[in-house]
């Protein structure tokens, strides 16, 4: 029995000695793992993105903040580190567009159709404002612009008989006798516009008021005696108008437009001024107008 395990113990020892030797190793190999991250940004301003409605989400804690834009009836979900949020006053001065307004054509004036002018050219320079409600398609606006009668004659009552023709009498009671009416003219207009764009059309409706200003050559006296009409006294012919527009415009590119526009306007009467002297014609007067304009409109 102990012959036995004394065989085993030796077998045991030299197979644990025949393992145990030390390996030669020609090349080591020593691998490390490198993670490489970085971070991407694609940025898209906000400001050049035509959004329908923004939302902002509600916050979840261990989450970042959110907001969601809706366009074209798609939503994005887009996140952010750091959400700021400027909240704008809602004065007066903020949203308006200004524009400067070129339009020229024709106007017709009851006053000039005693003479037989039936249609005087003119030209208009504008300077506009429009602020935009509800929505950014719709905006109210106003503003101011000049407008020239260009010169087509002297007209006179020995050529035409018109309702001028006659004597009056000035406020201090002195006569005096139409000699004739100078077509050259000068309007100041204020208009309140409402805007309506539809794509790249934009109707227009409006109420607006005129200062118009003639000038008018009467017979007076110079006041020597004997008293006669021996002076041609020069007065200007004013009248306010009131009166209503249509335009349709159409957007050539983001800052140019074209468009044609309308407008009919009346006045109760006509007013002859001359330094101290003056005296008025109770008549109704109107005027239509129609001309073709080019707007530039200053965007941020």
């Amino acid at each position: 029995m102990w012959k036995k395990n004394n065989c085993f113990f030796w077998f045991l020892l030299l197979f644990q000695l025949g393992f145990s030797q030390e390996k030669k190793v020609d090349t080591v190999y020593v691998y490390e793992e490198v993670i490489i991250r970085d971070t991407v940004f694609i940025e898209k301003p906000l400001a050049k993105i035509k959004v329908d409605k923004v939302i902002l989400n509600k916050e979840i804690k261990g989450s970042k903040p959110s907001i969601t834009l809706i366009q074209n009836k798609q939503k994005t979900i887009v996140s952010a580190d750091t959400l700021i949020i400027k909240r704008f006053k809602n004065n007066i001065f903020y949203n308006l567009d200004c524009s400067l307004k070129l339009n020229g054509g024709l106007t017709s004036a009851s006053l000039l159709k005693e003479f037989e002018i039936k249609n005087q050219p003119f030209l208009s320079f504008g300077l506009l404002v429009n602020k935009k409600l509800f929505n950014s398609n719709f905006s109210i606006g106003t503003g101011i612009e000049t407008s020239f009668l260009l010169d087509i004659g002297t007209h006179s009552k020995a050529n035409f008989e018109s309702d001028l023709s006659g004597y009056y009498f000035t406020n201090d009671g002195s006569p005096k006798l139409f000699e004739s009416i100078n077509t050259r003219g000068f309007q100041f207009q204020v208009p309140l516009q409402f805007f309506w764009k539809i794509n790249k059309f934009t109707p227009t409706v409006g109420v607006f008021s005129i200062f118009s200003k003639y000038q008018a050559k009467f017979m007076g006296s110079s006041g020597n005696l004997p008293l006669q009409f021996d002076e041609t006294q020069t007065f200007n012919a004013t009248a306010i108008y009131v009166g209503y527009l249509a335009q349709l415009e159409y957007s050539l590119h983001k800052n140019w437009s074209v468009g044609v526009n309308y407008s009919f306007a009346s006045a109760k009467n006509l007013v002859f001024r001359r330094d101290d002297e003056s005296f008025a014609i109770s008549k109704k007067q109107t005027q239509t107008t129609f001309g073709i304009g080019l707007r530039y409109t200053f965007l941020d």
